[in-house]
């Protein structure tokens, strides 16, 4: 069997699972998808690991390879906020009335570009690690990897908009609004299917940059 093939069938399985009327947590799906994608970036570069540590794959995966419509380039302006990078008068919270409201990634969200023309102070290395495929890599596919849990600013609840890629809802802590990052399901599952899909053959796998 090919390794595109097997990464199919996780997938077929993770869309199974998702839709059955078993118990599936949030956990479960995210544990398989990261899995997935993190087989795609070792896949396409295949030797020299010491030279390219994993999160490098991964990440590169994500942001070189997804098509802009995934938006993995983008930065999180929430997860900017919960880590004190900005204050909410620089975000759509800082509006009147906005303080509760629950965001989607197009209401809130900017391209790496439109981020570092708004926020000229904050180094362009650091606003990247607030991309979406940064945080995927570390509130996600580390997180569940390694400490058993999600991040402490991911939640599951996810707003109701189905083409919604992250939504943000508050939540209350030591005495401030939280805000908290819930990845979609769907765009998930949609963002792994598609590197499968593009899977480089076994004989032009990218070694080098």
């Amino acid at each position: 069997m090919s390794m595109q093939r097997f990464l199919e069938e996780r997938i077929d399985f993770v869309k199974c699972l998702y839709r059955s009327d078993m118990d599936v947590s949030y956990g479960d799906i995210v544990l398989i998808v990261c899995a997935v994608l993190s087989a795609c970036a070792a896949y396409r570069w295949p030797r020299k690991p010491k030279e390219r540590k994993d999160k490098e794959k991964f990440i590169r995966l994500l942001t070189d390879f997804s098509t802009p419509e995934f938006r993995t380039s983008w930065i999180s302006i929430p997860s900017l906020l919960n880590d004190k990078q900005i204050n909410q008068n620089d975000t759509p919270w800082g509006m009147p009335g906005n303080e509760c409201r629950i965001f989607c990634d197009d209401e809130i969200d900017l391209s790496i570009e439109e981020a570092r023309e708004k926020y000229p102070k904050i180094p362009e290395r650091i606003l990247k690690n607030y991309s979406y495929a940064s945080l995927i890599y570390e509130m996600l596919r580390c997180n569940y990897s390694h400490e058993f849990c999600p991040h402490t600013n991911i939640t599951e609840v996810q707003a109701s908009r189905n083409d919604a890629r992250i939504s943000y809802i508050g939540r209350m802590s030591d005495g401030r609004i939280k805000r908290m990052v819930a990845f979609h399901i769907d765009y998930l599952i949609r963002l792994a299917e598609y590197h499968v899909s593009i899977l480089p053959e076994h004989d032009s796998r990218i070694e080098s940059d």
